[in-house]
């Protein structure tokens, strides 16, 4: 029964991802592209009115498909719910991106199981390269319906890392002062703005790891499970899962090297881990 609650989760998760894609493509398609853009914490921090009608859409079609299940977005909050699963949303992942073009942005939908506190299937739209990546937990991870897998990369020197930076100015002083010291360990960085769009590539072999403090439930959870089931593996720094502090993936073969020596540079330059 478990099985089949997950399984039916998984190809809502799918629709509802596809739904979305629609209406971010059908916004901003036409030579009159134009988007309500608003600040929240910060004056790099924003919010469209696009993000809040995909947020919108999302929890109409999980509300009516799944009216016991909670829902956790990243614009409007806590949805309730007393079931024993939890939609955890991110509308549209990469934000800035998606105001200014760049082609890196996503819709994500994570679905946990509360009884297990786990999250149980993902799925993650590439809105811009039209890639759909998706995972249930025990059943390996997909693009487009083809299994993927991690990078078998064991030297961290060799590898290519990501990264992304927070939207305080002081935390992003830390963060670049980290990077600066990491980057001759490694074969390079890249920072393309979307937690999840990481996450993915980690998973599909674009990237050997990936680390980023600041994340939010919504920011990792289904990039996690996407990466976990293509054979890497995810991790806080000083805790054994992911968080606010510290998220790190990677291949599985460089973890516990990324790992400390991120903890490591956090640590000297007052960042979080």
């Amino acid at each position: 029964m478990q099985e089949n609650e997950v399984a039916t989760r998984l190809e809502a998760a799918r629709a509802y991802a596809r739904q979305a894609q629609e209406l971010i493509v059908s916004r901003i398609s036409g030579p009159a592209r134009s988007l309500s853009v608003d600040t929240k914490t910060s004056i790099t921090d924003m919010v469209t009115d696009v993000d809040r009608a995909v947020e919108k859409l999302l929890v109409a079609g999980i509300r009516e498909d799944f009216p016991q299940d909670r829902i956790v977005g990243e614009e409007f909050g806590d949805d309730g719910g007393d079931g024993p699963f939890a939609w955890v949303v991110d509308p549209i992942d990469g934000t800035t991106n998606f105001i200014y073009g760049f082609p890196a942005y996503a819709v994500s939908i994570a679905v946990r199981d509360l009884s297990q506190d786990a999250t149980v299937c993902g799925v993650v739209l590439d809105v811009p390269r039209d890639r759909l990546y998706e995972a249930a937990r025990g059943m390996g991870a997909f693009v487009d319906g083809r299994r993927i897998s991690v990078t078998g990369q064991s030297r961290l020197s060799e590898s290519l890392v990501a990264t992304g930076f927070g939207y305080a100015a002081e935390v992003r002083r830390a963060q670049g002062a980290m990077v600066s010291e990491l980057l001759p360990l490694v074969r390079d960085i890249r920072r393309a703005g979307a937690a999840s769009l990481d996450l993915c590539m980690v998973a599909c072999g674009e990237l050997d790891g990936y680390y980023e403090s600041g994340l939010w439930p919504w920011d990792f959870m289904a990039g996690a499970i996407i990466v976990e089931e293509a054979g890497g593996k995810v991790s806080g720094g000083l805790e054994p899962t992911p968080g606010a502090a510290m998220t790190i993936a990677t291949n599985g073969a460089i973890h516990d090297e990324l790992r400390h020596l991120v903890v490591s540079l956090a640590a000297r330059h007052g960042s979080k881990s």
